[in-house]
């Protein structure tokens, strides 16, 4: 371990000192005593009033240049709300609208749009976006900086009033976002700020805080400043929201032999402010029945996918929890390998199944302007074999620097039985320090990692140590990692996969450390061309070791992506990988596993996406190598078309072909998913998930409606039925509805 700690130290002190602060854009506001109605027409007196910001840059895919559309920003505040309203000119609009459902992020940066992003406390590393699309559906969540990578959580939901409108002269939005929606000291006058337009027409993102773009849109380190010149605006402190919920439904579960089931369960979540930047928020029997349902694969990675929380009550101050351990954001696929102290998919889940919680406390926020405290506590109910467990996180981060921090976590899942008593012989508990260092202009990032697990058997060797080191730029990205794990560093509410090996002959299971080195490096390279717009050559490269030193795996991959001026894009690529399996294992999931050893194997593919901007798109992705001891073939054809402005229509094929040595042999494989949204209005949303899925000889169905009957209140109902994929014979039919009522006190 003392030549991982070594090096780690030696990697942040070579870039201690390295890079420059941004510059900086500051406006003044003031106080309006108008009254507005928000409705996409600024035309109260009170904007005519407001302070006026229409010096815009465009930040992608240019970064030198002004926007090319004309974009007019305004800019005020009374004692409850600030007020952003937006003129994004276009002659002759004719709006780019991928998504009319709601936090809808992926397709959001992909529609004509509007947004606001805030930082109340001015720090450069937490903070909020509001935004809507030209049809004035709306985008919220939460933003922290991690790293050189800003990561917004859509999935934070708050109350706030925002309209847009089409005019003939381009696209208008208005915004009214309550001071109680967000978290503030109000002591402090300057808060960080930013706007960006989505510019589709022209397939570009404008910004008011110029900057390279190197460095998303989203990066607090290059926002401009909003100066309160009038009074600061008060947090009440003491606000209090309670949302209570009624949830019920039927289940038959015709694998299991079981009749019919209904049940019917009333929950309850309130939030409280205390003082001017700290919440309390408590869930009482929570209903999570409407999280919408995860995507499949064809599956053939050893190891378990990472996969997005999406349970509201996990969500708010989030980074506080689950930003420890390796990095991770929207761009890294979901089979990356990660290493987390701290997983909420864990928490209140067995075997992928939801456990009903019985509560959920949580405490998180800032107790200064650089000290953010979270305090997490949840209980859930006995599951199958399972007893009532407990799940208790405990964390801090202290903002050193510019944009450094120390930050440290404790976490512990403990066993209870008589209802409330723990029990002492089962448990697990982990604790953990790091340190994030960012320079000023954000060019440089490094870590330094340090975790260590704690059990009833008092095991040695249970540590996690790691760090990374990372460099951008606008021509060139350098991304570098290690970390070593103990064999026994258990994390219960973690996410270690790889320390963890099965076999699938005897079933199984044994934890084996690791010692992982990555390197990521890409460059970017802009030709003068009318046909291209810039070619992006790349490598990553992973090494894994096992506890003697020897080299148990590696991967790679060489790209080649590019995207042309139509914004069509392409993207070669070539594939090697070794893989040690430790035990016989089936990797092909049809009960043939594969024996142990040591396999070798490369392939080649390439994928094409039309322009986005079309109500048709179209991308394909082609791969053909070895896989293990065999050949593979794989392809995937997707298809976007949009019924502009209410629906969406989707489907994606997945086809896989397996050519194996006996036993194995040849083995084709089919996932077909197709999905429908559809908004009869703008708060009226049906969507619709049906998959086929071959390899686990499942089709399954998830449909949902959800009709937001007034702000933050909203009624679902949600079908799910399971077929098998071969004969669609009926394997589990479910139907839920839940009701919630947003009430502030």
């Amino acid at each position: 371990m003392r030549p991982v700690l070594s090096l780690l130290m030696f990697m942040c002190i070579s870039v201690w000192s390295l890079g420059q602060a941004p510059g900086l854009n500051r406006i003044h506001i003031t106080k309006t005593e108008q009254a507005f109605i928000i409705d996409g027409q600024l035309d109260e007196e009170g904007w005519r009033k407001a302070r006026l910001i229409d010096e815009f840059w465009q930040h992608w895919p240019i970064d030198t240049i002004p926007a090319m559309a004309k974009t007019e920003v305004r800019i005020t505040y009374d004692d409850t709300h600030i007020y952003v309203g937006a003129i994004c000119y276009e002659e002759d609009p004719k709006p780019v609208t991928l998504s009319m459902r709601r936090d809808d992020e992926g397709n959001y940066w992909s529609s004509d749009a509007f947004c606001v992003s805030l930082d109340p406390n001015n720090n450069d590393k937490n903070g909020y976006i509001f935004g809507m699309n030209s049809q004035g559906v709306q985008l919220d969540g939460t933003l922290a900086q991690r790293g050189a990578n800003p990561y917004l959580d859509p999935f934070w939901d708050e109350f706030w009033e925002g309209e847009a409108r089409i005019t003939d002269y381009g696209y208008v939005y208005e915004m009214a976002i309550p001071f109680t929606s967000i978290k503030f000291n109000e002591e402090n006058a300057d808060w960080g700020i930013n706007f960006i337009r989505n510019d589709m027409k022209r397939a570009a993102y404008d910004i008011w805080s110029r900057f390279p773009m190197a460095f998303s849109g989203l990066d607090f380190g290059y926002n401009g400043e909003v100066f309160f010149k009038d009074d600061v605006p008060e947090n009440n402190g003491g606000q209090l929201i309670m949302i209570p919920s009624l949830s019920g439904g039927l289940v038959n579960d015709f694998f299991e032999g079981t009749e019919l089931e209904s049940n019917i369960t009333g929950g309850l979540d309130a939030k409280m402010s205390i003082g001017s930047d700290l919440s309390l928020d408590l869930s009482v029997y929570p209903d999570f029945s409407t999280v919408y349902v995860d995507r499949q694969y064809i599956d053939f990675y050893r190891f378990e996918y990472y996969l997005p929380e999406m349970r509201s009550f996990f969500l708010e101050n989030g980074d506080l929890f689950s930003s420890f351990g390796s990095y991770s954001d929207h761009t890294t696929v979901a089979s990356d390998n990660r290493i987390k102290s701290l997983y909420t998919r864990r928490i209140g889940m067995y075997e992928w199944d939801y456990v009903p919680m019985v509560y959920g406390v949580r405490f998180s926020g800032n107790v200064t302007d650089d000290v953010r405290i979270g305090l997490l506590n949840v209980t859930n109910e006995s599951y199958k074999d399972q007893a009532s467990q407990n799940y208790s996180a405990a964390s801090f981060q202290w903002g050193v620097f510019k944009r450094s921090a120390i930050k440290g976590v404790f976490t512990n899942r403990q066993s209870l039985y008589d209802v409330y008593k723990f029990d002492k012989d089962d448990y697990n508990r982990t604790a953990g320090l790091e340190f994030d260092y960012m320079n000023a202009s954000g060019s440089w990032t490094g870590s330094l990692k340090y975790h260590n697990s704690f059990n009833p058997e008092n095991y040695s060797n249970a540590h996690f140590v790691g760090g990374e080191l990372n460099y951008a730029s606008s021509k060139l990205r350098i991304n570098n990692k290690i970390y070593q794990v103990g064999d026994n560093y258990i994390a219960d509410m973690g996410f270690v996969p790889r320390l963890y090996h099965k076999n699938d002959v005897d079933n199984t299971e044994f934890r084996q450390g690791f010692t992982e080195f990555t390197n990521f490096t890409s460059l970017v390279f802009y030709p003068e061309s009318d046909v291209f717009l810039y070619f992006t050559p790349g490598h990553r490269f992973s090494v894994f070791t096992n506890p003697s030193g020897e080299v148990s795996d590696y991967s790679g991959t060489l790209n080649l992506w590019g995207e042309f001026e139509s914004r069509s894009a392409f993207n070669l690529f070539l594939n090697y990988e070794k893989a040690s399996l430790l035990a016989p294992r089936d990797i092909l999931h049809n009960d043939k596993p594969l024996p142990a050893g040591e396999y070798n194997y490369q392939s080649i593919g390439a994928y094409w996406r039309s322009d986005g901007r079309k109500r048709l798109q179209v991308s394909s992705t082609l791969e053909y190598g070895s896989f293990y001891n065999g050949k593979k073939t794989s392809a995937h054809m997707g298809l976007s078309y949009r019924i502009e402005p209410w629906g969406r229509l989707l489907l994606d094929y997945n086809y896989c072909r397996l050519d194996f040595p006996e036993p194995q042999g040849l083995e084709n494989y089919h996932l077909a998913a197709f999905t429908s949204e559809l908004a009869l209005k703008k708060d009226l949303n049906w969507t619709t998930l049906v998959q086929y899925n071959t390899q686990q000889d499942n089709m399954n169905i998830n449909s949902m409606i959800q009709w937001r009957f007034r702000p933050m209140s909203d009624f679902f109902i949600v079908v799910k039925e399971d077929f098998e994929a071969g004969n669609f014979r009926n394997k589990r039919f479910q139907v839920n509805f839940k009701i919630r009522y947003w009430i502030n006190i």
